[in-house]
């Protein structure tokens, strides 16, 4: 089974396309962490969740990468899987759904990034389909999020230019709503990738 075009002889422009996508998806995170302005719905592991799987798709993706290299990643990958599954149970009482929710999708996109990077041979037909299931689910979690997010941006705007106060009123769109979407397509193109090797 091949998901990564950068490493199985697929089309070079093919392989350009997805670097640019996911190194573009963890580049707006990484500077939604940077940002010194007090961004809405900001959630630090969150952010550094999507960064994080963004450098796990580039280097998927990219050619010439060692299959050693690609196996360790996906223990790491793992253990991290884990560690936000555990984030998603600690906070069950103490954070709104919609925390929890997005909380889920990272730790589920990120066990399949550690499937991907695995890479497994002759998987059982379920597992492949399985995973880009989950990976469709986590992409509603991201859709919606995104629109939670152009609806607050929009809102917070309005209010900033009506009292010229509020730091969020004056948060960059991109550092707001292009992170969300750069989540949504890079998911959209996990479950595409592993919906397209399992078949």
């Amino acid at each position: 089974m091949d998901m990564g075009s950068g490493t199985g002889g697929g089309s070079a422009l093919l392989a350009l396309a997805e670097i640019a996508l996911f190194w573009s998806a963890t580049v707006v995170h990484l500077l939604r962490l940077l940002s010194p302005t007090r961004l809405p719905d900001a959630d630090r592991p969150t952010d550094a969740g999507h960064a994080v799987m963004g450098v796990g798709m580039t280097l998927m993706v990219f050619p010439g990468v060692s299959v050693g290299t690609l196996h360790a990643a996906a223990a790491g990958y793992a253990v991290l899987a884990v560690a936000y599954l555990g984030r998603t149970t600690l906070t069950l009482r103490r954070s709104a759904a919609q925390h929890r929710c997005q909380n889920a999708a990272i730790a589920a996109g990120l066990g399949a990034m550690a499937y991907m990077l695995a890479d497994p041979t002759h998987p059982p037909a379920w597992v492949p389909l399985g995973v880009a299931a989950v990976l469709a689910a986590c992409a509603l979690v991201h859709g919606r999020r995104l629109i939670d997010a152009r609806h607050r941006h929009g809102a917070t705007v309005g209010a900033g230019t009506g009292t010229g106060t509020g730091t969020t009123a004056w948060a960059p769109q991109m550092l707001v709503t292009v992170p969300h979407l750069g989540a949504l397509l890079m998911t959209v193109a996990m479950a595409a990738m592993v919906g397209v090797a399992g078949s």
